[in-house]
């Protein structure tokens, strides 16, 4: 492929990536010149990193040169204090303790989530199953009140009338973006890509990035599927947490971070606006139908 055809297949590449982050912008109200500020930056700092693998001191011509900024603002980015990882260091708390509810066996039993105290109570086993022990042990350094405001606010746990809590849903889900969720989002889309990217460049150590799909399902049985989808999803990803959290893979002579690792499932769908089936619009989303209640015809008398 030459260059210029490969220029424009990425450019092309590009514009489908930047669809769904133009919808994110807009519903939030970042206008196209933040953004455009904020990918400058993200280009300088990702040259000047390169040069500091290599133990060299960003050179402010060559970043320059390379990324098309004024030297004056590559000077200007590079001078301001950025705190790297920040969103890793952020993203899946909320969903930590509620996987760690579902498979932990201090919090669970038979694969099912027990109902948990808040705090702990002068019983020796509620001490051990209660919320507050439960997220201390899943996302150590945030307030457990945090979590579990955050969890009752979108329905995910419930308090029940004897004052514990019980578990709803394996995942967050928040109705609407906040700092947590757009942490996520970030997250899983980078690491998305940067798998996507290393598989490309025929690393020796290719990542795991495939794929299953059809176009022949019918509509009405979409709701189905999406249910089969997240059963076998959450049965993989049981098994393979266990594993991960055995001590047999930690360092046993740690002279730095240990390395992060993990695998995302993901399940993508796409239909036209609307689905017909004689003539009738299909109804393809997941919720119960509520039954109509037939109108009374009023006799004439």
């Amino acid at each position: 492929m030459r260059l210029d055809t490969r220029r424009v297949a990425l450019l092309k590449t590009l514009e489908t990536v930047f669809e769904p982050l133009a919808r994110l912008l807009i519903e939030h109200g970042i206008s196209s010149p933040e953004a455009e500020r904020l990918l400058r930056a993200v280009c300088v700092r990702e040259v000047a990193k390169a040069g500091a693998v290599a133990g060299k001191r960003p050179n402010t011509s060559r970043v320059a040169l390379v990324t098309g900024v004024d030297r004056g603002v590559v000077r200007r980015i590079l001078k301001t204090r950025h705190k790297a990882g920040e969103v890793n260091d952020r993203r899946h708390r909320v969903n930590r303790v509620l996987a760690g509810w579902h498979s932990d066996e201090a919090f669970s039993s038979g694969g099912r989530p027990l109902s948990l105290s808040i705090k702990a109570t002068k019983t020796k086993d509620y001490r051990r199953s209660s919320f507050w022990a439960l997220a201390r042990r899943y996302a150590p350094g945030v307030y457990p009140g945090l979590i579990l405001s955050e969890l009752l606010r979108v329905g995910a746990v419930e308090e029940l009338d004897n004052g514990r809590l019980r578990v709803r849903t394996r995942e967050y889900r928040a109705a609407a973006f906040n700092r947590e969720s757009l942490s996520e989002l970030g997250a899983r889309v980078r690491d998305l890509m940067q798998t996507i990217l290393n598989n490309a460049t025929e690393a020796g150590w290719p990542r795991t990035c495939r794929t299953v799909e059809t176009t022949r399902i019918d509509p009405k049985f979409l709701p189905l599927i999406r249910k089969l989808f997240a059963d076998r999803s959450e049965s993989m990803l049981s098994g393979v947490r266990e594993e991960l959290t055995s001590s047999r893979w930690n360092q046993t002579d740690p002279v730095g971070p240990g390395a992060r690792i993990g695998v995302t499932v993901f399940t993508h769908e796409e239909w036209p606006q609307e689905y017909t089936s004689n003539g009738k619009r299909i109804d393809t989303t997941s919720r119960p139908r509520t039954p109509r209640r037939r109108a009374r015809r009023r006799q004439a008398n």
